[in-house]
């Protein structure tokens, strides 16, 4: 009942034959109560293991795992920081597992700092919050405060207890949803590079995940009854996605526009107190709006309108060289403009049926986050429309993937318009 997704992959034609595929979801072991046998599964994998879990979690843990098992406790509304990966570092080097119980910043900094150390690493996920339980990469707040997706691995193995799974918070299950969720401008703008610019693609990370995204449809609603059967359906989908990320060997799959906004907002907000599926909600938002009014049009793409000075003005001094060098990259003149140009002449209708083929509605994913009360819109995360509007037209520049951010900008479109 709990893995019945996972299962189909191990006997679809797709995937069965992708050995790293059906090894990774061989060794997701999901049942109840599990994480009560965590001290014997630990010995499994080492002599000496190290716990990586927070202030609300440690009690989750009975007493004698934490008398019997190194740990450390990180305190509440801590991020997956440069400075707490070097702490992990130091308090666990006579450790030769490092083992995760919680969710995206733990499992961010266990999976990066046991990479790094070249330890063994397991995983305890708490809450169905974010796909990155079954990826490769973890994201790291760097010490400029800029955040990184670095090269880490996979867990050697990941226990899921259903019955802290299904108790997670709400506002966890949320944002799980809305980072799942976002599969659709994810895809759009995937494909969007692809087709028109010619930058590499592939269906197989949708495709793994496409049966559970239909599922969570029909049934999302029990989200926010802490309905078993619906979590777990949640749980499920955010794997498949991170497998999704690991086919690819980055996050193509899983982050285009939307991240870029979300990112931007992050840099630009002092104390930060959403979670990132709170934000990803109202830049999915943002962004699936902004497509399907692109698609309705023919764009036309003239020159940059923004300068180095420009993004000196918008962000902290220690970002403007990096945005300044994707700028230089992605920056079109008038030459380039009439090449794009004559692309969107020739490719624009096969681009426009391909991407609608693809893509939910705008107004289903805006009902959704709706009904589930999911963040939104700009106030629900204590923006005001100027600011947000103003702070996300430089969104385009913090990544150099090419999305609808790239035409909105270039093509002279608002990027918002009612929300």
């Amino acid at each position: 009942m709990y893995d019945k997704f996972l299962k189909q992959i191990l006997v679809d034609e797709s995937f069965c034959k992708l050995e790293s595929v059906v090894n990774a979801i061989k060794s997701i072991r999901i049942s109840k109560r599990i994480s009560d046998n965590i001290c014997d599964i630990i010995k499994q994998y080492g002599n000496s293991g190290f716990i990586v879990t927070d202030v609300n979690l440690a009690p989750l843990l009975n007493k004698v795992v934490f008398n019997s098992v190194a740990h450390f406790i990180i305190p509440r509304w801590s991020c997956a920081s440069q400075k707490l990966v070097e702490l992990i570092k130091e308090k666990s080097r006579d450790s030769d597992v490092l083992v995760s119980f919680g969710s995206g910043t733990i499992n961010d900094i266990c999976k990066y700092v046991s990479y790094i150390t070249n330890k063994r690493y397991i995983s305890f996920p708490t809450a169905p919050s974010m796909n990155g339980y079954v990826s490769s990469n973890a994201s790291i707040v760097l010490n400029n405060g800029h955040k990184k997706s670095l090269q880490a691995h996979l867990p050697e193995a990941i226990y899921i207890d259903v019955d802290i799974i299904v108790n997670a918070p709400q506002r966890l299950i949320i944002s799980g949803f809305a980072d799942f969720i976002c599969r659709s401008t994810v895809q759009a703008d995937w494909l969007l590079s692809h087709l028109l610019l010619g930058s590499e693609y592939t269906e197989l990370p949708f495709l793994i995940s496409k049966r559970s995204e239909n599922a969570l449809i029909n049934d999302y609603l029990g989200l926010i009854k802490h309905d078993e059967y619906s979590i777990m359906l949640l749980m499920q989908a955010l794997l498949l996605s991170g497998l999704g990320m690991f086919i690819v060997g980055g996050s193509q799959s899983a982050s285009q526009g939307e991240h870029m906004i979300a990112s931007t907002i992050e840099l630009l907000q002092d104390d930060m107190h959403f979670f990132h599926g709170e934000l990803i909600g109202v830049s999915m938002s943002t962004m699936t709006c902004l497509q399907h009014r692109i698609l309705k049009s023919v764009p036309r793409f003239y020159p940059t309108l923004i300068n180095d000075e420009d993004i000196k003005q918008c962000f902290h001094m220690q970002y403007t060289q990096e945005y300044c060098d994707i700028l230089a990259q992605k920056f079109i003149n008038q030459q380039k403009a009439d090449y794009l140009n004559s692309l969107i002449k020739d490719k624009w209708s096969f681009i426009v049926e391909k991407i609608t083929e693809k893509t939910l509605s705008d107004i289903l994913l805006k009902d959704m986050l709706v009904n589930i009360g999911c963040p939104n819109k700009p106030e629900h995360i204590g923006w005001n429309i100027s600011q947000y509007s103003k702070a996300i037209e430089f969104a385009f520049i913090t990544r150099s993937r090419f999305t609808f951010l790239d035409i909105a900008h270039h093509g002279r479109f608002a990027i918002v318009e009612d929300m």
